[in-house]
């Protein structure tokens, strides 16, 4: 009975060994392998993108998004909104582009079917996904983080430190290099060459440019701001002290401005600086809209709560605010709102 019991152990330890020779031999075969820079100074996405969550980045060729309907898996799809691609079962957030690889955030510990994946050391991090071929995987930082954005070859990410804080980091593309740059819980925003554009967390809410090379920072505006970015010669920004409205400063931090006299609690701005999207939470009657910045005249999107404004091309992505239903319009017809239904390519997983 004895001999049975050892053997048994002894099985089962044979077996354990196994298991973890299969599963680092996995893990080494997935993470490594060179990898190939990124142009000098191309953002990864944009900072209004970025606040709403990244969930939706583009190239020249294809947008890569979370795709609720599989989880918030990472696909991509063409600019006309077909051609859907499975690329990654993770649950995905924060996606940058670069020229050879999607960086994302893996967000699987907000999923209830984790436990599934057995393979997995991390369910949260910082990932490097090929845009072609196999799609196969590379890791940057495997433990938990907040936003995360990029700029050229670094990445730059808010990590939880062991005592609860949360500081902002900095990392290398292929993630061999990793510096501690602010002990700030600072949200990585608008990324320059030269510069990251921040609203202060603690102590102050102020409009900050941080040098990451020489570690200097300077206040641009002392204000209470909330999601500084930096578009074209202007800084947007949600008004604390204005009951949230949302407002513009130029870039010396002079000539304040207030665009939007209501309270909102999300924004986005495009590039060419023509329209601000927002959502505007009164209390009376929320509602997604779009101002045209030259004329000021405004359109009501969708009446209701919206979060995730991501802004690619023409288009504008949202999300209703504790469901799964999102939708999109086109900037030139803000007023005619469509659902936006990719498919579930779960199958292709198998292939």
């Amino acid at each position: 009975m004895q001999k049975r019991k050892l053997g048994s152990i002894k099985s089962n330890i044979l077996l354990l060994l196994v298991l973890v020779t299969i599963a680092t031999i996995f893990v080494v075969a997935k993470y490594s392998g060179r990898v190939i820079p990124n142009v000098e100074g191309a953002v990864g996405n944009t900072a209004c993108n970025l606040y709403n969550g990244g969930l939706f980045c583009a190239d020249d060729d294809r947008i890569y998004f979370s795709n609720l309907n599989d989880g918030g898996a990472l696909y991509s799809m063409s600019k006309n909104l077909d051609d859907f691609q499975y690329m990654q079962e993770d649950t995905v957030g924060y996606i940058n582009n670069t020229s050879n690889y999607v960086v994302y955030s893996r967000l699987n510990y907000t999923r209830n079917d984790s436990v599934k994946h057995v393979l997995q050391f991390s369910y949260s991090g910082i990932y490097r996904v090929n845009k072609k071929g196999s799609h196969s995987i590379g890791g940057i930082y495997a433990y938990d983080v907040g936003a995360v954005s990029l700029i050229g070859n670094e990445v730059y990410y808010q990590k939880h430190e062991k005592d609860g804080n949360m500081n902002l980091y900095r990392a290398s593309l292929d993630g061999k290099k990793d510096e501690l740059l602010l002990e700030e819980k600072v949200v990585p925003g608008t990324l320059t060459s030269t510069k990251i554009y921040y609203a202060g967390a603690e102590g102050d809410h102020y409009i900050y440019s941080f040098d990451p090379d020489s570690k200097q920072k300077v206040v641009i505006y002392k204000g209470n701001c909330y999601q500084p970015v930096l578009i074209g010669g202007n800084i947007y920004f949600i008004s604390l002290s204005q009951n949230y409205n949302i407002a513009k400063i130029d870039e010396l931090g002079q000539n304040p401005t207030i665009l939007v006299e209501e309270k909102c609690s999300y924004y986005n701005v495009t590039p060419d600086e023509q329209y601000i999207v927002y959502q505007v939470d009164d209390g009376k009657k929320n509602r997604l809209e779009v101002m045209d910045l030259s004329t000021r005249k405004k359109t009501v999107v969708k009446e209701g709560d919206y979060n995730g404004i991501s802004i690619i091309g023409d288009r504008v992505f949202f999300r209703e605010f504790g469901t799964d239903d999102e939708y999109y319009f086109s900037l030139n017809a803000p007023d005619v709102v469509e659902s936006f239904n990719p498919p579930d390519l779960t199958e292709d997983k198998k292939k």
